[in-house]
């Protein structure tokens, strides 16, 4: 059997086991409501036995460690459902600044109601005499003014696209600052965290706090952790290591190449001098993934699609704008669109207009001052051959004088075209086969080419006369305005829609992806609830367990302080109970 003081460390073994209980205990209750605590309990292992003559007999309990009660899968899950929740969050609240600017609802605020509203006007215009009448030039003067309007809300809605791609670009540079500064704190974490452990205890505490910043991290983008066996942990992006024990790593978001306003996020190292890669496309969630989104596909496809709607109303509007005739007919007329080089040909980068030009004939009607046509001037042009400068010189030769004559052309400010009719004598285009009016941007109603820079012409503004009512020029001819106006009801997109029908689909997609974004959002958030709950049912703190657990330690400290107390009545009758004999 054991000696008796065996039998005493054993009851000591006891005590100091359930003083360390009620210890720990103590400290989650005064933890209950501190963010990111994982309670903590002590792990206990039975102490060495004792061997004797007559068996093993047991020596108590040791206390083993302080260790986290923690669930690291769970915790992985969750960081991942993050990342993913931060990445449909950011999404939803681009979409629902967007329908801010596509707003159909409220009255006079809507894109829609711009488009209408112009269209209606052309119509009106059409129903009355093209002449110079009150009532003609108060509708030729809405016109002008409807269009205005909507170019106008073309322009803003395009720009606040754009303003959305800047503030994304400001938001990646932030986040990325924060990744460096969250990175640096993790791998200082790292090495506190190495040193407590190698002599065999637990930084639970650190440990918290390091869980605190890789949640945070989280948030921000898309990673993996690994944990060493030394305690520190290795923190990537798709591969890509921001953390590896000691080490951090630093990213940079610098200018992309090749690129005026996007950014893009480099990586490198700040302790081993690694050089900078580009490992954008690495971020494909959280925070940074959801701006990244906004910034290169949405806003960018949304972009593309008002590009499309300005573009096919430009190129149709003007089309038929610059082979009709106003109440005025045109003296001169300069292009709005140039080219790089004039010397080049038009279907060469260099000599290009924005539009494509094709083989066919330019004509150009001359009138007297009575109105009466006095010669058609055809115009051959073939963009393999032909540069604008070459186009200047066919229309000066048209009428056979090329120092003079009815009509002369000439290269004005930036490489853009002017034609000039003789003192005496006016002009209308009467045909154009080729194209070149369009790609040109000659007597268009609408100036620019998409919808960051539409705008309806300075030659319009300046003189509605000059606007393109009618096909013929008589009098009550309104065929043109009519024809305009028929647009709204034309297919003149490659998706075979009407402007009309391709706004609805575009508004309709901006609904869809909202829509979608709503969904993915709601259900990644019930998932990180219900993640969290059953993370917070393992590693939080219950104030009712704990007052438990207190009474159930202290009820075994009373009771190893009473087994102590019998030993040592055990040992107090050895030593003076026994043995009295012979005194």
């Amino acid at each position: 059997m054991g000696n008796i003081l065996g039998i005493l460390s054993t009851g000591v073994s006891g005590l100091f086991a359930s003083q360390a209980q009620i210890d720990v205990a103590g400290n989650n209750i005064t933890n209950v409501d501190t963010p990111g605590y994982s309670r903590q309990r002590v792990s206990l292992v039975t102490s060495n036995s004792q061997t004797t003559s007559y068996g093993v007999f047991g020596r108590g309990v040791s206390v083993e460690n302080v260790v986290q009660v923690y669930d690291s899968v769970l915790a992985s899950t969750i960081r991942n459902e993050t990342s993913d929740l931060a990445y449909y969050t950011t999404l939803q609240d681009t979409l629902t600044n967007i329908e801010i600017y596509f707003n159909e609802l409220e009255d006079g605020s809507g894109l829609g109601e711009a488009m209408a509203e112009y269209f209606d006007a052309w119509s009106d215009l059409a129903n009355t005499a093209t002449d110079e009448s009150d009532e003609a030039l108060i509708k030729k003067q809405t016109v002008v003014e409807k269009a205005s309007v909507l170019a106008e809300k073309i322009r803003a809605s395009y720009s606040a696209l754009e303003g959305m791609q800047e503030q994304s670009n400001k938001n990646i540079k932030d986040y990325v600052s924060e990744i460096n500064s969250i990175s640096q704190n993790i791998s200082y974490l790292n090495g506190q965290i190495a040193l407590i452990e190698a002599t065999g205890s637990m930084a639970n505490d650190l440990r918290d706090q390091r869980e605190l910043l890789l949640n945070d991290l989280s948030e921000l983008t898309n990673i993996s952790v690994v944990e060493r066996s030394s305690g520190q942990v290795a923190v990537y992006v798709n591969g890509n290591a921001l953390v590896d024990e000691g080490n951090y790593f630093t990213l940079t978001a610098a200018q992309t190449s090749g690129s005026d306003t996007d950014v893009s996020i480099y990586w490198g190292s700040k302790t081993t001098g690694e050089e900078s890669v580009n490992i954008t496309s690495a971020f494909n969630s959280g925070k940074i993934g959801g701006e990244l989104e906004v910034r290169d596909n949405l806003s960018q496809n949304y972009m593309d699609q008002l590009d499309d709607l300005a573009a096919s109303l430009i190129t149709s509007t003007n089309k038929l704008h610059a082979l009709g005739q106003g109440s005025d007919r045109l003296t001169q007329i300069t292009s709005s669109s140039g080219v790089k080089n004039p010397s080049y040909p038009l279907g060469e980068t260099a000599g290009a207009l924005p539009s494509a030009v094709n083989e066919g004939v330019l004509r150009i009607a001359v009138y007297d001052t009575e109105g009466n046509l006095v010669q058609n001037l055809d115009i051959e042009i073939d963009p393999s051959k032909d540069s604008l400068n070459s186009v200047i010189s066919k229309i000066s030769y048209a009428d056979g004088n090329p120092n003079g004559g009815l009509i002369q052309a000439s290269l004005s400010q930036s490489n853009t075209l002017k034609i000039t009719s003789e003192s005496g004598y006016t002009f209308s285009f009467a045909e154009d086969t080729s194209g070149f009016l369009v790609a040109s941007g000659t007597y268009g109603f609408f100036s620019g080419q998409d919808a960051s820079n539409i705008d309806v012409s300075t030659l319009i503004k300046e003189n509605i006369g000059y606007l393109a009512t009618s096909q013929s020029g008589a009098v009550g001819d309104n065929t043109n305005a009519a024809a305009i106006a028929d647009l709204k009801n034309t297919d003149l997109l490659d998706h075979n829609v009407t402007l009309d029908e391709f706004y609805s689909l575009f508004i309709g997609t901006i609904a869809t992806d909202k829509s979608t974004a709503d969904t993915y959002a709601t259900t990644k958030e019930n998932l990180v609830d219900e993640y969290s709950l059953k993370l917070e049912s393992i590693k939080g703190v219950s104030l009712d367990e704990e007052m438990a657990d207190i009474i159930r330690f202290q009820r075994a400290y009373e009771a190893s302080a009473r087994f102590i107390n019998v030993v040592d009545e055990m040992i107090d009758k050895i030593v003076n109970g026994l043995g009295t004999g012979g005194r």
